[in-house]
């Protein structure tokens, strides 16, 4: 079991000090800490071999030494995706820096600050990151909230068009109201001509099976819909630690829950095989 979406909180504030956008900390940023050591800790405990570090924005910002330090000091375990801040005319040389340089397998960019508009998504600066991530070869982690992912799908649709090459996976299912029921279980049109391009990959992980969770709705129609859309080859799961509520052992749990009435091939690829040919290069060096 790979898990693609884990969030690390350092205990040392003075070698990786918050950076958060528009200097506001989230609430109780600092209660739940998450080292990479304890993190290591709660894999080997849940039965989780693996793990890919996505930068935690709201408390980092877009200085990912963290997770790629990290990375670096457990080759064999994890990788990691930095932020970009795809509105800065740099971008792209951030882009070549951290993968380049520091080792990470992929980038993010998502709106850190609630309410701006994600037209950023597809401006001339920012299509240098998604040319440099392009010719690196490495995927970019795409986030949506549910008010802007109407209009963020829609740029994103025009960015597979026009980048060939391109990979991408997007987290959280989407945002889609996966808790609406059947037959579709939140999946509208704007996804169906995202999975149109083989090289989306989308992402589950506890964000929206918590939620689901804690209605009481079965996670398993929700994720089969999504695998007769996308196919389990163009999907992972990620647990969301430190970021979404919840021990860790219980957000790999859900994982688990949410895929078992899907083949055992199937199981598999989503929980791990997915995982390993997206960002697993560097694992095949350690």
């Amino acid at each position: 079991m790979i898990d693609c979406h884990a969030h690390l909180v350092s205990d040392d504030k003075t070698t990786y000090p918050p950076a958060p956008p528009g200097g506001l900390l989230p609430p109780m940023a600092f209660d739940n800490l998450m080292t990479a050591e304890t993190l290591l800790e709660e894999m080997d405990k849940s039965g989780v071999e693996r793990a890919v570090l996505v930068q935690r924005g709201s408390i980092y910002g877009f200085d990912s030494r963290y997770v790629c330090d990290s990375a670096a000091r457990y080759p064999q375990r994890f990788a990691a995706v930095c932020s970009i801040d795809a509105t800065q005319a740099d971008c792209g040389e951030a882009v070549r820096y951290w993968v380049g340089e520091r080792g990470a397998v992929g980038i993010r960019l998502m709106e850190l600050i609630k309410g701006s508009d994600i037209a950023w998504l597809d401006s001339p600066v920012a299509r240098d990151a998604w040319q440099a991530a392009a010719t690196l070869d490495v995927p970019v982690c795409v986030h949506f909230f549910p008010w802007n992912r109407d209009i963020g799908l829609a740029h994103l649709e025009r960015i597979l068009r026009d980048v060939p090459g391109l990979t991408v996976v997007i987290d959280h299912l989407s945002s889609i109201q996966s808790d609406v029921g059947g037959p579709d279980h939140g999946i509208d049109d704007r996804l169906r001509s995202i999975a149109q391009f083989d090289n989306v990959v989308v992402k589950f992980t506890t964000i929206p099976l918590g939620r689901l969770d804690k209605a009481g709705i079965d996670p398993c129609p929700v994720i089969e819909r999504v695998c007769d859309l996308f196919g389990a080859e163009r999907m992972i799961w990620g647990s969301d630690i430190t970021q979404s509520p919840g021990s860790y052992d219980y957000m790999a749990a859900l994982g688990r829950v949410a895929v078992r009435n899907l083949t055992a091939a199937q199981q598999e690829m989503i929980l791990g095989g997915t995982a390993m040919r997206v960002y697993g290069k560097s694992w095949g060096k350690a």
